[in-house]
């Protein structure tokens, strides 16, 4: 018994240790960029795929692995030129780094999503946002020379753990997100620690709005939403008829029109302008001045930033200091695989989205809904801040963790059904 209880909180230190590396070189400043991080991150990465690949044999795990890959092929063309790109990358290690991160993470995300069911998935995500809200508190109360983020033009924004306000804005608006779950879980279960999970979320919600990141105000209200139409489609499903949907469409496309038309007053809420703080002018000055000259290939994966003579150049567009990143998840795929890459990212993004929305379709509760709640978030999020596999790889961890559960999930209903 002692054996068997050792066992599980080993397995799930595993997976809080993968959650953890996953951030690991997004907490305190653009430490990425440092070669000894490089090589640190590198090692614990492949101690953490060899610990997971041993489990995976332990419980018999390897074939379904191999199975599951193949039923997850989306993922293959970009991994596979991904590391192509390492031959006429700018920094050859560093893509060879970042290439190995991300095979490590598929192993990783394949085991986790093999391993364990949805709930034990949220649960063991919303351990981790525990610990990073908690830990970015103390950091804001006690050490705010490092928890708060006084920068020219931006002060006293909560960035807790985290290297930038934005970046923790958003993992504290997924974190709240994850807490709405369970919030919704204790009810439908009548857990008496419903009550906890009220204050956690209530709490996560004062996090996100003291980062002053607007792309975490604008996050956390559409999932927020978007939670709150699952829940009525899940009570009201078996009444709604098809001219339901389409009126709802048709309302989307007005709201939609409605906030084109009004743009400037929209973002004079959150006393910013159309310009999303001067990205848009910096994506164009980014395309005109560097892409272009790499359309094909771009300048290797996860390579471009690594160049301070790129860094200091985009200051042309008027930022302060050099800039880190693309501020934009897909342009800075674009830029570092080119518009091949960027295709073939296309392929596992888009499919991730249609798997999430079949499993969404066959969903009896709350959870089922996590994968497409999951893309949801990755894309609002990676309109104005780099969350894809940039300065991190927690979300495409999450993604492909998600893509086994589905793939094994769906095994498992067409092994009942013959």
């Amino acid at each position: 018994m002692i054996h068997k209880s050792n066992l599980r909180t080993s397995e799930l230190l595993l997976v809080f240790f993968a959650i953890l590396f996953s951030n690991f070189t997004a907490f305190f400043g653009t430490i990425w960029l440092r070669p000894m991080v490089v090589l640190i991150n590198t090692l614990l990465w492949s101690i953490l795929a060899i610990l997971c690949i041993l489990n995976l044999r332990r419980y018999d795990l390897l074939s379904n692995f191999y199975i599951n890959l193949k039923r997850n092929w989306i993922i293959l063309p970009f991994f596979i030129f991904s590391g192509i790109s390492i031959f006429w990358s700018i920094f050859r290690d560093i893509s060879l780094y970042r290439w190995l991160i991300l095979f490590f993470t598929i192993i990783t995300g394949g085991y986790i999503g093999l391993r364990y069911n949805l709930q034990e998935i949220i649960k063991s995500l919303s351990s981790f946002g525990l610990w990073v809200i908690f830990l970015s508190l103390i950091l804001v109360i006690f050490m705010p020379y490092i928890g708060v983020m006084n920068y020219i033009n931006i002060q006293d924004a909560w960035r807790g753990l985290y290297w930038h306000k934005n970046h923790m804005g958003l993992i504290a608006s997924f974190v709240s997100i994850l807490f709405l779950i369970n919030i919704i879980n204790s009810f439908r279960m009548k857990e008496k620690i419903k009550f906890v999970w009220i204050l956690l979320y209530i709490f996560s919600l004062f996090f996100v709005y003291e980062t002053d990141s607007v792309a975490a105000y604008i996050t956390t209200l559409l999932l927020n939403g978007g939670i709150v139409l699952i829940l009525l489609w899940l009570k009201f499903r078996n009444k709604i008829q098809k001219y339901h949907y389409l009126l709802f469409l048709v309302f989307l496309l007005l709201i939609s029109i409605v906030l084109y038309l009004n743009i400037d007053r929209f973002f004079g809420i959150f006393n910013r302008n159309t310009s999303l703080t001067g990205r848009i002018p910096m994506w164009s000055y980014l395309y005109n001045t560097y892409f272009i000259k790499r359309p094909i290939g771009g300048y290797g994966f996860n390579a471009f930033w690594y160049g301070a003579s790129h860094r200091i150049g985009m200051q042309a567009v008027g930022y302060a200091d050099p800039i880190v990143i693309a501020d934009n998840g897909f342009i800075d795929i674009l830029v570092n695989t080119g518009f091949i890459g960027l295709f073939l990212f296309s392929i596992f993004y888009l499919g991730a989205w249609w798997r999430s929305i079949k499993c969404a379709w066959k969903a009896n509760e709350i959870n089922d809904f996590f994968p497409i709640i999951l893309m949801a978030f990755t894309l609002i999020a990676n309109i104005s801040w780099s969350l894809i596999f940039e300065n991190e790889s927690f979300f495409m961890l999450i993604m492909i963790t998600l893509l086994f559960y589905i793939s094994k999930n769906e095994m498992n209903v067409a092994k009942q059904t013959l």
